[in-house]
């Protein structure tokens, strides 16, 4: 039985006439014929009977007529309340970012994308830390996230969108101020702050830290940049920390780390069990092909 032999029944059962009933169907006589055969021999009963030129519904037609119809009806509103969540959906994309890129990266992307595309929908923006950002995708609180990457969270998808690069921060007047460049090992001697390593960018930079010296020692741990800066324009710590527009407002140096250059990598994340409508695909795939653009930006 197929959703075809149930729409055909039911429009043979109003019409009452094989010829009528097929001109509204646009098929052939014949072919809604062999639909009711088949439907009848699956049923095990007959459910229509000639009167001369005309059908009418059987005891067992009239019972599958009413479950027929019932069935359709509610299959249609189904279809009805479907289509207008997705044209509700399309309407607005919640849009969860990091704080280093909501106010620089993001809102040039959004803007080309909504004068490339004049069904263009409403964008709500949250900035938020990696973390949240991927808990909100999971729940469904966020549509698409610009943030690190867990693969704990395992029903979310990730796409390379571009790197930070990891400096070395500290006052002016520190004995590292000088150096050009920094390797792990010359921070040995120095309390150091970072990222905290539950976070992702703290557990990507500690495990780069550790495979080229073991036993660093870290004395705090902040969620962001601005912090970590704040402490180390203050103190006498150093700093270890994504280079980002949020460090440029501070009284510090900053000294290139050799680490990877991809150690900070921030990704485009979605949650790929829930269904994304056409116009939040169309974004993220916009988003993707943009990604060497948001590269040359620089911090």
């Amino acid at each position: 039985m197929n959703l075809n032999q149930l729409y055909y029944f039911r429009t043979l059962a109003e019409f009452q006439h094989y010829t009528k009933a097929a001109a509204h169907l646009y098929i052939s006589q014949p072919s809604l014929s062999n639909a009711m055969k088949s439907l009848e021999k699956e049923l095990g009963c007959v459910l229509l009977e000639k009167t001369g030129r005309n059908v009418k519904l059987t005891e067992y037609g009239r019972m599958f007529y009413n479950t027929t119809c019932s069935t359709l009806n509610i299959l249609e509103e189904g279809k009805t309340e479907l289509a207008q969540k997705i044209k509700s959906d399309a309407g607005i994309i919640n849009v969860a970012c990091i704080p280093t890129a909501i106010g620089t990266r993001l809102p040039k992307s959004i803007k080309n994308f909504q004068e490339q595309n004049t069904s263009s929908p409403y964008f709500i923006l949250h900035d938020a830390f990696s973390l949240p950002i991927l808990t909100g995708l999971t729940n469904g609180q966020y549509d698409v996230g610009i943030c690190s990457r867990d693969l704990h969270y395992s029903d979310l998808s990730f796409i390379p969108l571009f790197s930070e690069k990891i400096v070395v921060i500290v006052k002016p007047d520190h004995p590292l101020a000088s150096k050009e460049k920094l390797s792990p090992t010359m921070l040995r001697p120095y309390n150091l702050i970072t990222y905290p390593e539950k976070a992702p960018i703290g557990t990507a930079v500690r495990h780069e830290l550790n495979a080229k010296c073991p036993n660093l020692s870290f004395s705090e741990a902040y969620d962001g940049e601005i912090a970590i800066a704040g402490q180390v324009a203050e103190n006498n710590d150093v700093g270890i920390v994504a280079d980002t527009v949020l460090v440029n407002s501070f009284n510090v140096i900053k000294i290139p780390l050799t680490i990877p250059s991809d150690t900070r990598m921030v990704y485009i994340a979605y949650n790929h069990t829930r269904q994304l409508s056409p116009t939040l695909q169309t974004f993220i795939d916009y988003l993707q092909s943009g990604k060497e653009q948001y590269t040359s930006i620089k911090s």
